[in-house]
């Protein structure tokens, strides 16, 4: 370490001017990022889920759906609300990227005239008979709770991408803001409040939100520690030296993701907080360290030197310990999480590297006239006689903590897991009170597409297969109140037959002849851009039914899932699979579940044997992961007396508090076990004290303050992994302060 020290010394000033050419150099590829929020980040493009949505998409011309709803308390069937209706229509269909917009007034209305079957918009223009078309909408189950309420007062447009543009969040953010555009417009003009939702509002919701995170969050997360720095220091290089280790890192990581060809999304929009987190914790200890030593008269190079020497090897082991604890994100099929799980483990490094080079060399520029500033938190905790305290109350703090672990941890019971796409966002933002508005006054927002294979071609014209939807249908409404609307080609095939034959006895017709008759005299009626290929597929064997059901937790959504594919498969011939986006965010439950077992158990193995690398002592392992693992199951109880449900954010959480929470046990025992040497046990309490427990308090102090920012994030998993986070982290804190080293005392304090 000598030698080292005295490499730094000499080299110092090339050494600064050569990172700090090398992060500018880097840094240039920063001009290209790019953000995403495409439902495609979600899975990996070759997984099964992936594959089988494309093959969806192909068939039937995708789902990717913009709603814009309004209200009218005095009723849709007036002048003004039809008027707009009408407007809107045609200005959403001149949107680039909108394949057709569907709407109350350009419904295909089928009805009979003089022998002949009329297929026609519903309304033309405002002045017709109004009261005479509410009384037939009202009672046409094709627009009753989903084209207008039971009142008549609300009513959506549904806008319709093209499906080979759907999946670009680039047309997704320029139609969603054309939208907000027109919407403002006709606010202003008429006075209503018009609300946006459906599955390509979230896409770019995603993609807003995460911009907002970047341009707001990250710099004011920055500022905080900057502020927090100078609050404490009072000093330029006690804010210099690890904000440079904080924006160099960060700035080395992003780069390396640019060059990669990764955008940013939600999850890797928070790197640099991670970043200053990791960081801020490394140059903390040794900044602390070499002031510590300072005070003691000594040079400024040995000061540096005896500061390195006793942090280099906990400062390592945090480092990679902190490294597992993100690694084990990369086996989570979630590809945003396997992302950041990867880059943050590179940043870990990079801010150890970074911690022993750029650190130390700042701090040997300075001579040894430099004065320390007297930094008064430096006794946060009265370190002399509390070795003794916690030696007099040794069983009553266990006992306590016991107590509290096992009321608390009773509430992992009531825990669920729930990746509904909704809920990711604050009930302030646009697409959520837009779905919310449209549950309330019209019909489900999530949206779930059957797809029905009647086993072989023309097949989805036979009249016993149509008849199994009916069965089916009311079989599913029945078990699921939740759903609101279905509908499929069905209903235009039994709308058609109730037109052509007035004697009908039966709701569809009895011959796969008369069906195709019906199908073809309906689609040489329709207008263009009404064609029917987004019902069923060329081959004719496969048809689409789409359902629209209430915001739910995901579980019922995989039960109701799983249902419909058993019911399908045991009560007919043919065989059903759901798809959609709405499903895949449903799917994302057990990849969400399993990054929660996966990367804590990981974790948990990687840092045992982290721990046992380090102390060598089979024995106190148990002590050693305890007030690490502890945290996660107290906060886990809180949220499952509180009814909170585990999203994406929790189970990032979960890994990152273990991570990062055992670095603070790692400076515990390395102090620790060298103390226990040559003091008393009551001593070396004292001494750890002294020398990391200020070190300690500071650093989980700004952790909190930099992961706090994120609790005023509108994506609710950010909000969730800040408060997950910031709790658990003080507890851990606290843990390590006071159970600790409790537990040494009750069992190994005499030894």
């Amino acid at each position: 370490m000598r030698r080292y020290i005295e490499f730094l010394d000499q080299h110092k000033t090339k050494l600064l001017i050569l990172i700090t050419m090398l992060v500018v150099l880097l840094s240039i590829s920063l001009k290209d990022l790019a953000f995403e929020g495409s439902y495609r980040i979600w899975f990996d493009p070759s997984s099964k889920i992936m594959k089988d949505y494309d093959k969806f998409r192909s068939t039937f011309s995708g789902d990717d759906t913009f709603i814009v709803a309004f209200e009218d308390k005095e009723g849709i069937f007036r002048e003004k609300p039809i008027t707009t209706i009408l407007e809107l229509t045609q200005k959403f269909k001149m949107i680039d990227g909108v394949q057709k917009v569907n709407s109350l007034t350009n419904y295909q209305q089928i009805r009979s005239e003089d022998d002949d079957v009329m297929v026609e918009d519903f309304i033309y223009d405002s002045k017709e008979d109004l009261k005479a078309k509410k009384q037939i909408a009202t009672h046409d189950k094709l627009i009753l709770h989903q084209l207008i309420n039971d009142d008549a007062t609300a009513t959506m447009i549904a806008v319709k991408l093209a499906s080979s543009v759907g999946a670009d969040e680039e047309v997704n953010l320029y139609v969603m803001k054309q939208l907000e555009q027109i919407r403002d417009e006709y606010e202003a003009k008429t006075g209503y409040t018009f609300y946006i939702s459906g599955l390509s509002a979230i896409t770019a919701s995603l993609v807003n939100v995460a911009v907002h995170d970047a341009l707001v969050l990250i710099p004011l997360a920055v500022v905080i520690v900057v502020v927090l720095l100078f609050l404490l220091f009072r000093d330029p290089i006690g804010v210099a030296v690890p904000a440079v280790v904080i924006v160099f890192t960060f700035l080395l990581v992003l780069s390396m993701q640019m060059l990669l060809g990764h955008k940013l999304n939600n999850f890797t929009v928070n790197i640099p907080s991670f970043i200053a987190a990791i960081a801020i914790a490394d140059s903390m200890h040794l900044f602390l360290a070499w002031v510590y030593y300072k005070t003691k008269k000594i040079t400024n190079k040995e000061a540096v030197y005896l500061a390195l020497k006793n942090n280099f090897m906990p400062i390592a082991m945090t480092s990679i310990t902190t490294a597992i604890g993100f690694a084990t994100l990369s086996i989570s099929a979630i590809e945003p999480i396997a992302t950041l799980g990867i880059a943050i483990t590179a940043g870990a490094l990079i801010a150890f590297l970074l911690s022993i080079s750029l650190v130390p060399a700042i701090l040997l520029i300075l001579n040894d006239e430099y004065k320390i500033k007297p930094i008064k938190f430096l006794n946060l905790i009265h370190s002399k006689g509390y070795g003794a305290f916690i030696v007099r109350h040794d069983k009553q703090i266990v006992l306590g903590f016991t107590f509290v672990m096992l009321v608390i941890g009773y509430g992992l019971t009531n825990l669920k897991v729930d990746s509904n796409s909704i809920k990711y966002f604050d009930k302030t933002t646009t697409v959520r009170s837009g779905s919310e508005f449209v549950e309330e006054k019209l019909s489900g927002s999530m949206i779930y597409e059957i797809i029905l294979d009647s086993t072989k071609k023309e097949g989805a014209k036979s009249p016993a297969f149509l008849n199994k939807i009916v069965e089916f249908e009311k079989v599913l409404l029945e078990r699921y109140p939740n759903i609101t609307f279905t509908t499929s080609l069905k209903d235009i095939v039994e709308r058609m037959h109730k037109v052509l034959d007035k004697n009908a006895t039966t709701a569809l017709p009895n011959s796969k002849n008369a069906v195709a008759q019906y199908l073809l005299l309906y689609s040489m009626s329709l207008p263009q851009g009404m064609e029917l290929n987004d019902k069923i597929d060329t081959q004719e064997r496969y048809l689409r039914l789409s359902i629209n059901s209430n915001i739910q937790d995901t579980s019922k959504d995989l039960e109701m899932i799983d249902w419909i594919d058993n019911w399908w498969e045991k009560n007919t011939d043919y065989l059903a699979t759901v798809q959609g986006q709405t499903s895949i965010f449903a799917y994302m439950q057990s990849s969400v579940m399993d990054t929660l077992l996966l990367s804590i158990s990981a974790t948990l193995v990687l840092v045992v044997f982290a721990m046992f690398f380090i102390f060598k002592n089979i024995k106190m392992l148990w002590i050693f992961i305890l007030p690490n693992i502890a945290p996660i199951l107290l906060v886990g109880g809180v949220m499952g007396y509180l009814g909170r449900s585990v999203d994406i954010g929790v189970a990032i959480s979960a890994s990152v508090i273990l991570g990062i929470a055992v670095d603070d046990t790692i400076h515990f025992f390395s102090k620790y076990f060298q103390a226990i040497k040559t003091m008393s046990f009551e001593e070396s309490i004292d001494y750890v004290i002294s020398h990391s427990g200020n070190a300690m308090i500071l650093t989980t102090l700004i952790l909190s303050f930099t992961f706090s920012v994120f609790a005023v994030s509108s994506f609710v998993p950010n909000v969730n992994f800040a408060i997950v986070t910031v709790v658990a982290l003080n507890i851990a804190l606290l843990l390590d302060l006071v159970l600790l080293p409790a537990l040494l005392s009750l069992f190994y304090g005499k030894k």
